[in-house]
């Protein structure tokens, strides 16, 4: 009797299983709103009519999704000057990257780093990563900001400041010129 109780409580399960999906689209399963019928159904976002739906955010005025990413009067700029191409930034870069101006340190990024030197490329890793000068992990532009307010005794730069992209395209221009350089 055990093991007919046992071939019956599969046998069960398996038709259940088996069964299930065919019942999970029928119009009478409450659990599945989308299969109900109801032409208003308050549970059911995509049986409402678009206008008077409030929580099917497709039909809201001011539908984010609905936006054309590719307009240009729908872009949100990240600052207000932007660069044209990555050279632009590089060479902005190049030019602060030999400033002694830009602390009141006197020195200029250039002056440790010229000729790669204390960057650590020869290990070819990326950012982030542990900078032991800093002691912790960094990103890139954490790291141009520590050297911005340590070393140089400057001012950080902001976020999205050009001047903080411009810094960031140098240093992986340099950093490829001495990856090409360096080639096994």
């Amino acid at each position: 009797m055990n093991k007919l109780m046992k071939f019956i409580s599969v046998m069960v399960l398996t038709l259940g299983l088996v069964a299930a999906p065919a019942f999970a689209g029928s119009h009478a399963n409450p659990c599945n709103p989308c299969a109900m019928k109801q032409q208003m159904n308050p549970c059911n976002p995509c049986s409402m009519k678009k206008a008077t739906n409030p929580c099917n955010p497709c039909s809201m005025k001011n539908n984010p999704c609905s936006l054309n990413p590719c307009a240009a009067n729908q872009k949100t700029p990240i600052r207000k000057a932007a660069f044209d191409n990555f050279q632009q930034a590089a060479a902005l870069g190049k030019k602060m990257w030999n400033d002694e101006k830009l602390g009141s340190a006197g020195v200029a990024c250039l002056s440790c780093h010229a000729d790669h030197d204390l960057l650590n490329l020869e290990r070819n890793q990326n950012f982030p990563h542990f900078v032991k000068m800093v002691g912790d992990v960094v990103t890139l532009d954490q790291m141009i900001n520590y050297c911005m307010l340590n070393p140089m005794k400057g001012k950080q730069f902001e976020k999205n400041s050009k001047e903080l992209t411009a810094m960031a395209a140098y240093y992986r221009a340099y950093r490829i010129q001495y990856l090409s350089e360096h080639k096994k």
